[in-house]
């Protein structure tokens, strides 16, 4: 799925250089769930962003389910981005006016959906994550769990191929948390690939594999058990 070979990703600050990634190597196969740690500032969210196609690489190669993505236009990035990968971050991101429902709804409506498809897709995504019975809930009227679920069912209602999470259980509790990392979980044992941001040991230890990065650089051959 993944296939990153010397990605390195610069930024100017005044008359600086700052190495944000420093010849990153990875690869994550089709269906594989990894958990990438590391202290703040180690380049972690930076590399979910180029994995996302959000940020692009200063230099190296990035190839996502065998195409090279170093070149497209913002057109295909955008079509990518839409189409290929889910993403779920720490701060849910909901539209506060809109229920769940309609949050679920958003990517479809962007994506030309007829208005009978997207309804139909949503109240399925929003199924799969247990919530029948609070779609018709705005963001404020659900707690920290059920803002995450909705975020999860909207990521997921464009069936990607790749599920990035940064953070996902950040902002909620251990009950919370637990919920929605077994959601994650069913997920990916239906085949979807996952790349998840974390600071947390015991939530690293659930995917299958964990990479560290340290000063922008996988620690070791980012092969880690997360045992």
């Amino acid at each position: 799925m993944i296939r990153m070979r010397s990605i390195c990703r610069d930024f100017r600050l005044g008359d600086e250089t700052v190495h944000a990634l420093a010849n990153v190597d990875l690869d994550v196969a089709d269906g594989e769930m990894i958990a990438l740690m590391g202290p703040s500032g180690s380049g972690k969210s930076t590399l979910l962003n180029i994995i996302g196609c959000l940020d692009s690489a200063s230099s190296g190669s990035y190839s996502l389910a065998g195409e090279e993505t170093s070149g497209l236009s913002e057109g295909r990035l955008a079509d990518i981005r839409q189409r290929r990968i889910g993403f779920v971050f720490q701060s849910f991101h909901l539209v506060p006016r809109l229920t769940g429902l309609k949050n679920v709804e958003l990517p479809m409506v962007f994506a030309g959906v007829s208005s009978s498809e997207r309804k139909e897709r949503a109240r399925g995504a929003l199924h799969s994550v247990g919530l029948d019975h609070r779609m018709n809930h705005r963001p404020d009227q659900l707690s920290g769990g059920e803002r995450q679920r909705v975020a999860i069912a909207r990521s997921m209602v464009m069936k990607p191929d790749l599920l990035l999470a940064d953070e996902p259980t950040g902002n909620l509790d251990t009950r919370a948390g637990n919920e929605i990392i077994s959601v994650i979980e069913e997920m990916n044992r239906g085949g979807l690939t996952v790349v998840l941001v974390t600071h947390d040991a015991t939530l690293a230890a659930r995917a299958q594999r964990v990479v560290r990065l340290v000063d922008g650089r996988v620690s070791g051959n980012g092969t880690e058990s997360p045992s």
